[in-house]
């Protein structure tokens, strides 16, 4: 995973006004370093992390973490393609629940994609 920017994450903290020590403590980090090298994109956030900036923030991950969201998105998209080309030749009923899974990824995907352009 390509290492992303989050200042989004500073920018959400400045905008309601907290310090990184403040941010620190709802997010039970024992001190504002951890906070510090997420915003700088030292550090990949873990998922509780990442959920807790979502909960504080009132904000989905692709808002606050769009670089790697989008990283996460390009894997799937690949991994599915790649299963829904492997299972296109099956005829049996698991595949076909399997594929119409795989289309609806696929779907939703570039749905988001063609709302992002201009």
């Amino acid at each position: 995973m390509r290492k992303g920017s989050y200042t989004f994450v500073r920018a959400h903290r400045r905008r309601w006004g907290l310090s990184q020590r403040e941010l620190a403590l709802l997010l039970n980090f024992a001190d504002s370093s951890s906070v510090s090298r997420i915003e700088r994109a030292k550090r990949v956030p873990t998922i509780e992390t990442i959920i807790a900036c979502c909960v504080i923030f009132e904000l989905s991950m692709p808002e606050l973490f769009p670089p790697m969201y989008d990283d996460v998105e390009e894997t799937v998209l690949t991994a599915a393609k790649a299963l829904y080309d492997e299972l296109e030749e099956k005829t049996d009923k698991r595949s076909a629940l399997k594929r119409s899974l795989l289309e609806d990824i696929l779907a939703r995907a570039t749905g988001r994609n063609q709302s992002k352009q201009p």
